[in-house]
C-alpha cells in the first residue's frame, strides 16, 4: 500500500532550525543515554514538578545534555523530586563505566513496550566510553542466537563529534519516537538496535535564539540507518521534539525506507526522499519512480491544569497523504498519573495500528506497515519498526509502575490483526491473529555490583486455527564496573 509523504517544508524547516541553533550552542560531543521505565518515570515526575528541560519523547539523548538540565535544577527540591536526581544522576553516571549483561529468556513473543525487549537471549558487553580531540567513541557488542544462527552486533556502540551545538554521529541503538508507555507507532522498542549515522542536536535546553526562543526545551535528529533482512533497505528518519509551554510538548516525526533491491538507489533518489518530494505516489503508473515509503505525524502530551498529577497524550501516525497532509492515521492515546511521594504511576493506553484507525473512521486492512515495493513491511530484522503489536491492532493496556522497587504490572486486552512482534506477510494471520489478553511484569532489585532483573510474560490470542498461549519467563543480571576510589 501507499504511504504517505510529509511534504519538503517539514525537513527544510528543520533543517533551518539545526542551522540557526548552531553558532549559539556548545556541548562536547558525548554518549547517547535512553532511560529504562523508572528513570523515565522520573524524567517526567521532574519536568512536571520541577520544570526540567529534557523532551520526554525522543529517545535516545544524548548524554551530557541531560546531566546538564538536572544541574540547571533549583539545588533545593521537594524529598520526591530531589530522590528522582539523585537516581537519574546515578544511572546517567553508570553510562560512563563499562558493563556487562547476561539475558536468558525463553523463546515466546510477548506485548513489550518502553524500554522491554522482546529479543531472545544474549550476552551483551559495553565499554567504557574513550574521549580524544573533542570525540567520543564507546564500543558495545551482543551475541545472541536467532534463527538457528549465532549472530554478532555491535549493539549500544556511538562514535560522536559535536560541532557548532550539533553531533554528529554513528550508531547502533534502539529509538523510542512518541509520549506512549506501551506503543510507539513510528519507532518502537520491538526490533533490535538499528545500525545507523546522523545529526542530532547536542543540548536539549530552550534556545537563546529570538527565533527559537517560544520553542523551549527542544530537541532534533536526521539519520539514515541499515534495515537488516529487508532487501538491502535503509531508513531514513528526521523529527523535532519542543515544549513551547510548560504543559505541553508537541512531536513531529517521519521516517522513510528507501532503496531496497530493484528500488532506485541514486543520489537523486535519495536527496528526493530526504526532502519528501513524490514519494508514496498513488498512480500505479508512477509507482517505478517512487523512491520511498514513508510515515509520518504528530505526537502531544498535555499536562492536565490546576496542579492535577495527570496528563493526556496522543499520537497519530499518518499511512498516506490526501490534500498536501496525512491521512489514513495510526492513532494512540493514553491517561497517565502519578502519586504525590513520586514513587508510582498508572496509566491506560490504547492504539489502534489500522490505516485509518483514528475514532469515528472506518479501519482498512492490510495498510498498515506495508508497502507494495518493501514485501518484508515497515521492518528491521524481520520485527515491526513500530507498535510491537503489528498492524491492524486494537490493543487496550492498563499499566502500573513502582519507580522505588523497579516493579511493574501490565494488563492488555484487544485484537491482534496479524502477529504479535514478528513479521507475518498475512493480514489476519490464522494462526497468530485474532482476539488477545495478556499480562506482563518485571521486578529489579540490586546485589552488589550487580542488577538482577526478572520478567513474565503471558498471553492468550484465539486465532482460526485454534487458541494459542505465548508464556515468557526471562532473567538477566548487568554487572557495572565502576573505578575503585
Amino acid at each position: 500500500m501507499p504511504a504517505w509523504h510529509i511534504r519538503p517544508w517539514f525537513s527544510r524547516v528543520l533543517a533551518v532550525v539545526l542551522a540557526a541553533t548552531a553558532p549559539l550552542a556548545h556541548a562536547d560531543a558525548s554518549t547517547l543515554w535512553a532511560p529504562d521505565a523508572a528513570d523515565r518515570h522520573r524524567l517526567v515526575l521532574l519536568a512536571d514538578e520541577a520544570g526540567l528541560a529534557v523532551p520526554l519523547n525522543h529517545w535516545p539523548l544524548p548524554r551530557d545534555g541531560v546531566v546538564r538540565a538536572l544541574d540547571a535544577l533549583p539545588s533545593a527540591l521537594p524529598p520526591a523530586l530531589d530522590d528522582a536526581r539523585g537516581a537519574l544522576r546515578r544511572a546517567l553516571a553508570a553510562q560512563e563505566h563499562a558493563r556487562l549483561s547476561l539475558i536468558v529468556r525463553t523463546p515466546h513473543e510477548a506485548l513489550s513496550g518502553f524500554a522491554a525487549d522482546a529479543r531472545p537471549g544474549r550476552v551483551e558487553l559495553r565499554a567504557a566510553p574513550w574521549r580524544a580531540g573533542g570525540a567520543v567513541l564507546q564500543v558495545g557488542a551482543r551475541i545472541d542466537r536467532q534463527d538457528g544462527e549465532w549472530r554478532l552486533r555491535a549493539d549500544d556502540s556511538v562514535l560522536a563529534v559535536e560541532a557548532l551545538g550539533v553531533q554528529l554521529q554513528a550508531w547502533s541503538h534502539r529509538a523510542w519516537w512518541g509520549p506512549g508507555w506501551q506503543s510507539s507507532l513510528l519507532l518502537g522498542h520491538n526490533a533490535p538496535p538499528l545500525p545507523g549515522a546522523g545529526v542530532q542536536r547536542a543540548s536539549t535546553v530552550a534556545s537563546d535564539h529570538p527565533w527559537l526562543a517560544w520553542m523551549g526545551p527542544w530537541s532534533a535528529e536526521v539519520f539514515v540507518a541499515r534495515l537488516d533482512r529487508a532487501g538491502g533497505a535503509y531508513l531514513m528518519g528526521n523529527r523535532i521534539t519542543l515544549r513551547p509551554w510548560p504543559a505541553l510538548e508537541i512531536g513531529l516525526g517521519r521516517t522513510a525506507q528507501w532503496g531496497a533491491h530493484g528500488r532506485p538507489r541514486s543520489l537523486r533518489s535519495f536527496v528526493r526522499t530526504l526532502l519528501g518530494e513524490s514519494t508514496n505516489v498513488i498512480d500505479p503508473a508512477l509507482a517505478p519512480q517512487d523512491p520511498a515509503n514513508g510515515l509520518a505525524g504528530i505526537d502531544l502530551r498535555l499536562r492536565c491544569p490546576a496542579g492535577l498529577r495527570c496528563a493526556a497524550y496522543m499520537q497519530w501516525i499518518g499511512e498516506d497523504e490526501a490534500g498536501w497532509a496525512p491521512s489514513k492515521f495510526l492513532a494512540l492515546a493514553g491517561l497517565e498519573s502519578w502519586s504525590a511521594d513520586g514513587r508510582h504511576r498508572v496509566l491506560a493506553e490504547w492504539a489502534h495500528t489500522a490505516c485509518r484507525g483514528a475514532p469515528g473512521q472506518t479501519p482498512v486492512s492490510g495498510c498498515a506497515y506495508r508497502h507494495h515495493a518493501y514485501p518484508e513491511g515497515y521492518t528491521h530484522d524481520r520485527r515491526w519498526l513500530g507498535a510491537g503489536a503489528g498492524p491492524d491492532s486494537k490493543l487496550l493496556t492498563l499499566g502500573w509502575l513502582d519507580a522505588q522497587r523497579d516493579l511493574s504490572l501490565r494488563l492488555h486486552a484487544g485484537t491482534i490483526g496479524s502477529r504479535v512482534g514478528r513479521r507475518s506477510a498475512l493480514t489476519g494471520d490464522p494462526q497468530h491473529a485474532g482476539h488477545v489478553v495478556g499480562a506482563g511484569g518485571h521486578r529489579s532489585v540490586r546485589w552488589g555490583a550487580a542488577t538482577l532483573r526478572g520478567e513474565l510474560d503471558w498471553m492468550r490470542i484465539r486465532a482460526a486455527d485454534g487458541e494459542r498461549t505465548e508464556a515468557r519467563i526471562g532473567f538477566e543480571a548487568t554487572w557495572t564496573f565502576a573505578p575503585t576510589p
